[in-house]
């Protein structure tokens, strides 16, 4: 299931009637709306890029009778997805989004504006990037159909449009369902939408750092899994402080291989942490939420310095 693509594209300005004359089957195939200066409207697909043409239709190739984005469209877009307030998304620009409604995240691009040598926030928008959310059930059953555990903790890793947070979106749905007590801490406003089902016993915190969104589910929620979207750098010391605190925690991280895995410093600082106990790699964007190899944290670890990662399972086969 999808979140309604009229209603993603509905901010999106002179371009929305033209996306909606898209059909449906490719429609379907779409998970990102790229808008970018003086660039056809492009649309993001499992193994391919389209692009927008005048009259509604799409084309595999740039050309002269597709879209074009102008510096008035990006700007005219961008107020509209700030809903004409773009102070009150401030914190949201200086990491590189703004979240248009829920469960909407447009990604930005253009001139990084510093201060002291930290970004401070994003002048001369020149690009933006609509993630369509989507829905996919029964992608978790098969998951654990594998016969992981998850009480130990399981990190979910991927390449970007991999289905990472499709996945997370569906564990804490069958959590939930099953009568756990889950939270779902969503940073980014990426997780939840008006009908995307996360479990009858589901709360979910939107906008609250890690380190405090955890802390307060710790405190007032009495959980017992704590799922959380992607992991960066900065989020490391939030994972420790609520590590065995009695609950399973469940989070995203970017890697496209178990070599990558291995060789991030964050990921290894997590698999370290011992909070992570498994760790499931998805199969990519062409066949997204899809597991293709699931590890042991361990296993990561002794393959840090070279060779190929043991699996709990050696064969490269879907879930």
């Amino acid at each position: 299931m999808y979140m309604d693509f009229e209603k993603a594209v509905s901010f999106l300005g002179r371009f929305a009637p033209l996306l909606r004359r898209v059909p449906q089957r490719i429609r379907e195939e779409v998970f990102d709306v790229r808008l970018s200066v003086h660039r056809p409207v492009m649309l993001c697909c499992r193994a391919r890029i389209l692009f927008l043409k005048n009259d509604g239709t799409v084309s595999a190739h740039a050309s002269a009778d597709c879209t074009q984005v102008t510096p008035a469209d990006i700007e005219e877009i961008f107020l509209r997805l700030c809903g004409y307030s773009v102070y009150s998304h401030m914190d949201e620009i200086q990491s590189g989004f703004i979240s248009a409604g829920r469960s909407l995240r447009v990604g930005i691009g253009g001139t990084a504006v510093l201060k002291n040598g930290a970004l401070k926030t994003v002048r001369d928008v020149t690009s933006l990037s609509l993630r369509i959310p989507r829905e996919i059930h029964g992608c978790a059953d098969r998951l654990l159909q594998k016969g992981i555990s998850l009480r130990g903790g399981l990190l979910l890793a991927g390449a970007p449009s991999s289905g990472k947070t499709t996945l997370l979106r569906d564990l804490a749905r069958v959590l939930g369902t099953a009568g756990r007590r889950t939270v779902v801490l969503d940073e980014r406003f990426e997780l939840l939408a008006d009908s995307f089902d996360l479990g009858t016993c589901t709360d979910v915190l939107q906008g609250y750092p890690k380190r405090e969104g955890l802390s307060h589910a710790l405190r007032c929620l009495s959980p017992e899994y704590i799922l959380c979207d992607e992991l960066g750098e900065n989020d490391f010391e939030a994972v420790k402080a609520a590590a065995f605190s009695g609950v399973s925690l469940i989070a995203t991280v970017h890697a496209g291989s178990a070599q990558e895995l291995s060789s991030r410093a964050l990921c290894r600082r997590l698999l370290a942490l011992g909070a992570f106990q498994t760790v499931a790699l998805l199969s990519g964007r062409q066949n997204p939420a899809v597991c293709a190899e699931i590890f042991r944290a361990g296993d990561l670890l002794e393959n840090s310095g070279g060779g190929s990662a043991r699996g709990l399972r050696p064969e490269r086969r879907a879930v």
